[in-house]
């Protein structure tokens, strides 16, 4: 998977953020998930995890949360998740 698949999926999920009523606490979150991802996508090694949880980890548990209320937002961020681990972060 390459850094430009991953870059796509990123702006397809801030498309998606921009489109949907995400409250601001998780807007926030997910920002800084974003921040990281791009990071990665930048050819950035992945940080430090916050608390036990990984970059990719922690998406999965947002996407987890997000399912009821943006299906659409949570299948994007899954699609990241799936690229994330493909790239071994």
């Amino acid at each position: 998977m390459s850094n430009e698949e991953l870059k796509s999926r990123l702006e397809e999920l801030h498309q998606q953020l921009e489109a949907s009523q995400v409250n601001a606490e998780d807007r926030n979150l997910l920002g800084h998930l974003m921040s990281d991802m791009v990071n990665i996508a930048g050819g950035e090694q992945p940080g430090e995890s916050e608390g036990d949880l990984t970059v990719t980890e922690r998406l999965e548990q947002k996407a987890s949360e997000f399912e009821q209320r943006h299906p659409t937002v949570a299948g994007v961020m899954r699609q990241i998740a799936d690229l994330l681990g493909k790239m071994g972060i």
